[in-house]
């Protein structure tokens, strides 16, 4: 099994369920993990500019909640990269509430 990561992947966004979160926009982090099958003497490309590029295409549009753009992420690594399995987690950094919260965080494992 070969596996690529992107860790602490960071973006501006205009995620939020608040009209002026889409304003302000939020700081995001998003880790992206792409596992195939593979022989260690035979290890297929998992090319990572091109994960980058597709959770910079996800992140782009605004959209109320993070699940959107776990779904997003996952549908577009799907379409890349077809039967692999995927680990996409999205934070959300210091989200708008009342206390000290460093992150709120939505993943996906398939």
């Amino acid at each position: 099994m070969l596996t690529v990561s992107l860790s602490g992947v960071r973006f501006k966004a205009p995620i939020g369920l608040y009209p002026q979160e889409a304003l302000t926009q939020n700081d995001i982090e998003i880790h992206v993990s792409v596992s195939v099958p593979a022989a260690i003497d035979d290890l297929p490309l998992i090319d990572y500019t091109i994960l980058h590029q597709l959770i910079n295409d996800a992140v782009a549009e605004p959209t109320a909640f993070l699940e959107t753009i776990v779904q997003r992420i996952v549908h577009k690594i799907e379409a890349a990269y077809p039967g692999s399995k995927k680990n996409v987690a999205v934070r959300k950094l210091h989200p708008p509430m009342a206390g000290q919260v460093d992150y709120s965080e939505v993943k996906w494992e398939s």
